[in-house]
């Protein structure tokens, strides 16, 4: 009976001193602490996360303006040289074979040259940022499916405008060379028609085909990755504002209203085959 008693007040004096601590300002003060360190630990979570949206944010601002440039320099290029070359050159290769129409039908002398003026304008290479602007995208940002596919399709396209300007620009020295002596040949080579016994060199007419083609693809791929980007800048922009006081970050906002009103800027149908690629990607502009 004595034993019981004992161990009674001994479990009572232990859960008294259980209660006791739980209740002690000491207890108070742990709670209160560890509510402090996890309030802490919100807060520097909260201010990790607004930082790394922010840098995407600065980081997708100057993907946009690189890229932006990189289709100025495109446009510069066709406004000034390759628009001019290509339908000269096209309308001249026209009016060259309504000419042999009319040399075949006798409605000419035989030995009348076909008249016309060579254009041997050489080209400079743009000088622009695609690894830059690779490095934004593919590091910097985190940007999934087609505007990644995009940046591939801008540095293939880019290298390749670059080679055929190398090409043609070698093309126009080696005509330069054949002098007078070369003048029967000059039609042929220039505008890839026969010439002798079962020759024929398409070379520089491609170039010339190419060169607009080309300067076309890195004008359209740096259009369509710009709004692709300025979407995905908006996204980022969105996350930001939910964590951040001060929301003054904008998005970069790039317009090509008035390249497509003087007819620089590519028609997307021409790429219908490369869109199809991405079907759930809406064909956005602003």
């Amino acid at each position: 009976m004595g034993a019981d008693i004992s161990n009674f007040v001994i479990e009572l004096l232990s859960w008294q001193n259980i209660a006791g601590f739980f209740n002690s300002n000491f207890t108070a003060a742990l709670a209160g602490a560890l509510g402090g360190a996890l309030a802490a630990q919100k807060i520097a979570g909260r201010a990790k996360q607004q930082d790394a949206l922010l840098q995407e944010i600065r980081s997708t601002n100057a993907a946009i303006v690189v890229t932006f440039t990189i289709c100025n320099a495109g446009l510069a290029l066709k406004k000034q040289f390759v628009k001019d070359i290509y339908e000269t050159y096209t309308s001249k290769k026209e009016a060259l074979k309504e000419f042999h129409q009319r040399r075949a039908a006798g409605q000419q002398h035989p030995d009348l040259p076909f008249e016309f003026q060579a254009d041997f304008r050489t080209l400079q290479i743009p000088v622009v940022s695609i690894d830059v602007l690779r490095t934004l995208i593919y590091e910097r940002i985190s940007a999934t499916g087609r505007p990644l596919a995009l940046v591939a399709a801008l540095v293939g396209a880019f290298a390749s405008l670059a080679d055929t300007i190398q090409r043609r620009n070698s093309l126009i020295e080696r005509f330069r060379q054949l002098g007078i002596t070369g003048a029967d040949q000059l039609p042929a080579f220039y505008f890839g028609l026969p010439y002798g016994p079962g020759h024929v060199s398409t070379e520089f007419s491609d170039t010339v085909e190419s060169l607009y083609s080309q300067t076309d693809d890195v004008i359209f791929f740096c259009e369509l990755l710009s709004n692709d980007l300025m979407a995905h800048g908006d996204h980022i922009l969105d996350q930001y504002r939910k964590v951040a006081r001060v929301k003054k970050e904008k998005i970069a906002s790039v317009d090509f209203t008035e390249p497509r009103k003087q007819g620089l800027m590519p028609d997307s149908t021409n790429y219908a085959d490369w869109l199809k690629g991405f079907p759930n990607v809406a064909q956005t502009s602003r």
